[in-house]
Order: C-alpha cells, then sequence, then structure tokens
C-alpha cells in the first residue's frame, strides 16, 4: 500500500520544507507529499502553523509558471500569496530526495476563484449568470490552459499529477457564502449547476439533444422553484433531453481527462484523478448517507467507465464500512485502478483503530490522506500506527 499525503503551500512556507517533510515521513511514516501546486481560495484553520493559525484565501500557484507555455491564452496562473514570493514546488523536489520522498502534483484545474465575470470560459448557468469561480471545460480556452498547466506542472520531477475539479463543480460548490431562502429540489440544484454556455451548447447540439426544448423545460422547472411551488416530479419534457445533456458534458471530460493523462505521460509522470463525487457527500460531518457518491459523478461530467487513469475516491466517513461501499462501487464501474482518499482526524476518524480499519475496508493499492496542515500534529502518529495495525 503507497500512502500520500496532501499539504498546503502555507504549511511548506511557514513550518519550513525540511521540517514539513520530516514529520511526514519519519513520524507519520509517509513518503509522498502532495502539495496543492494549483488551489482554489479557502478559509483553513491550521493547528501547528507559526505564520496563520486561519488563513483565507490562497488561490493560484505554489511554483514559478513559465509564460511561453501560455502563449496566446488569455487564462494565466497567478501565483498564491500563500508561496509568499517562493517556488515552494522547486524547494520542494530539491529537498525531498534527501529525507526519501517522492514529491507529487495536487493540481486543482477548473475550480479557479477568479472575480473576472468576462474573462473566456467562466460556466454560464441556464439563465446566463456567470458562476467565476469554475471554469467550462467545453472552451477550448480551458482545454488549451489546463494542458499547458499540466505541461508547466510537470517541468518539475514530480511522481504523479493529482487531478481534482478537472470538470464542472455542483450548484452546492458555491464561492463565498452560499445562500438561498427558496426550496430547490435536486432536479433545481442539478440543473442551477449546469453550464450553459455557447460551447456547452454546441457540444449538446451536436449529440442531438435539442438544447432550446432543454432550456425552456429546465428554465421552467426552476421558475416553479423561485415561485415557492417545485414540480414534483419534473415534467416529462425535461428528463430525456436532459440525459443527453448530461452524456455530451461526459464526453468533454473524458476526452479532456484523457488529454492531460497523456500530457503528464510525456513528461514521465503518473495521472490519477482525484474524484470529488463520494467526498461531497460526506465532507460536512463524516456521515453521508444514500446510494455510493460515484452514482453522482456524471453530474460532475465524470463517466468512470470511460476512465483509463487511476482513480482517487475521496471517501470521507466515519463508518468503515461506508469506505468500503465508496471504493468497491467505483471499482465495478471503471477500469483502472481505485485508490481512496481518507481523514485521520476529525470529522472522520478520532483513533489508529479506526483508520486501520479503513485501510483493510478499502484494500487499495494506494491511499491519498487529507491533510498535513488541517491535522494536529498527533493525526500524524495516528497514521504510523493504524498504517501497523492494518498490516498485523
Amino acid at each position: 500500500m503507497e500512502l500520500s499525503l496532501f499539504c498546503g503551500p502555507l504549511d511548506l512556507a511557514g513550518e519550513g520544507v525540511d521540517v514539513v517533510l520530516d514529520n511526514v515521513v519519519t513520524r507519520a511514516g509517509v513518503s509522498r507529499l502532495a502539495p496543492a501546486v494549483a488551489y482554489h481560495a479557502a478559509r483553513d484553520v491550521l493547528p501547528h502553523n507559526p505564520l496563520r493559525r486561519v488563513a483565507t484565501g490562497g488561490a493560484g500557484v505554489c511554483f514559478t509558471p513559465e509564460p511561453g507555455l501560455y502563449q496566446g491564452l488569455a487564462l494565466r496562473p497567478r501565483r498564491s500569496e500563500f508561496a509568499r514570493g517562493r517556488d515552494l514546488l522547486a524547494e520542494l523536489a530539491e529537498r525531498a530526495p534527501a529525507h526519501g520522498a517522492t514529491v507529487d502534483a495536487w493540481t486543482v484545474y477548473l475550480h479557479d476563484d477568479g472575480d473576472d465575470e468576462a474573462r473566456p470560459g467562466v460556466v454560464r448557468n441556464l439563465f446566463g449568470d456567470p458562476y467565476p469561480h469554475v471554469l467550462c471545460p467545453s472552451d477550448p480556452e480551458v482545454r488549451a490552459y489546463a494542458v499547458a498547466l499540466t505541461r508547466d506542472v510537470c517541468r518539475y520531477p514530480v511522481g504523479t499529477v493529482l487531478a481534482e475539479a478537472a470538470h464542472w463543480l455542483p450548484f452546492e460548490h458555491g464561492h463565498g457564502h452560499e445562500r438561498h431562502a427558496v426550496p430547490l429540489d435536486a432536479t433545481a440544484r442539478l440543473l442551477l449547476g449546469l453550464c450553459f454556455c455557447a460551447h456547452c451548447r454546441a457540444a449538446a447540439g451536436s449529440r442531438g439533444v435539442p438544447v432550446p426544448d432543454l432550456l425552456a423545460a429546465a428554465r421552467a422547472h426552476v421558475e416553479a422553484c423561485l415561485a415557492g411551488r417545485p414540480p414534483v416530479p419534473p415534467p416529462p419534457p425535461l428528463a430525456e433531453p436532459l440525459d443527453g445533456y448530461l452524456e455530451a458534458r461526459c464526453d468533454t471530460v473524458s476526452a479532456l481527462l484523457a488529454e492531460l493523462a497523456a500530457e503528464a505521460a510525456r513528461a514521465g509522470a503518473g495521472f490519477r484523478l482525484l474524484d470529488l463525487s463520494a467526498g461531497l457527500l460526506g465532507w460536512a460531518d463524516g456521515r453521508p448517507e444514500g446510494e455510493p457518491g460515484v452514482h453522482g459523478a456524471r453530474a460532475l461530467g465524470v463517466r468512470p467507465g470511460d476512465l483509463t487513469c487511476p482513480v482517487t475516491v475521496t471517501a470521507y466517513a466515519r463508518d468503515p464500512e461506508r469506505v468500503r461501499l465508496e471504493v468497491e462501487a467505483y471499482r465495478s464501474l471503471t477500469r483502472g485502478p481505485v485508490g481512496v482518499a481518507l481523514r485521520p482526524m476529525d470529522p472522520d476518524c478520532d483513533s489508529a483503530d479506526n483508520l486501520a480499519q479503513k485501510l483493510r475496508a478499502a484494500a487499495a493499492e494506494r491511499v491519498d490522506l487529507y491533510h498535513y496542515g488541517l491535522s494536529p500534529l498527533a493525526s500524524l502518529d495516528l497514521i504510523r500506527q493504524a498504517r501497523a495495525i492494518a498490516a498485523s
């Protein structure tokens, strides 16, 4: 079993690259470290960071971008303030061999947290409203940017690119303080999360989807919800074209993931999709309910049966049996290797035995642990102990 531990740029800048590496390798017994080389904005409580205990912001990259790779593109990476002017990926890559560690690249692609609503590639919902925090993979500019970002990251000696959000995000995964005071049913939330930009409409139209009819039915459904009288179930005119629209989105994401994986392979790096579908269910309290998250992956544009790259399932759950359910459900639908992401901290885990049970339940070739900076340092001891228990 191969273990990797996520970390953020402020962990490296605040505690020092060597301190983090020593804690990860010596204390946690983990030989791979996956820094967030491109990330979105967040508000994080950092229990052991000497620079900040609560850090807000930080969107951007923690390395020095190569401008020539983005020639002709309006979209370009910006430096994260959390990197504090340093090329932390270069520093980490230089120091890791001395600690016996491998560096992976945790890369958040399209959850971009920009503020410019007019920039290329911004998602547009069914009313034409922009979602400036997420880019649309149907847009050729966005796809070219994602490929260039992969090439940029792979200039460094990274072992594996861990690809997060190389697809759309659901309506619930928003930007800032999300509020709504009207009863949005599951269909309305799905519809409000879909992009209807010109590129998405054209892609669906080329698949035979009657996009104008879909838009009319979708708007009618959402407007009914906004008026406080959601139609249950959704009207029949919505079901068939919506299914075709979702399939067209999956075509787009499947093609993009294949292109990104090929770009990483050309540089000698591995490539894994970090699938968020299960993690979205258990993120808040570690108690996901209902069917396995993989059954909601299509809403993000992910069709597991198309994937040829390895996948890491974000099985954020307190119950080891739920972890088993999430991983086995994904394995049943995809062709490649399936790993798992676990949280060795609250709300998912309070003991080495609990984590060990999850390691056994997942039976995964790779485990990605979330997250060095957010966890108390005692969680590092728990990781080492759990691994020993699971192996006994």
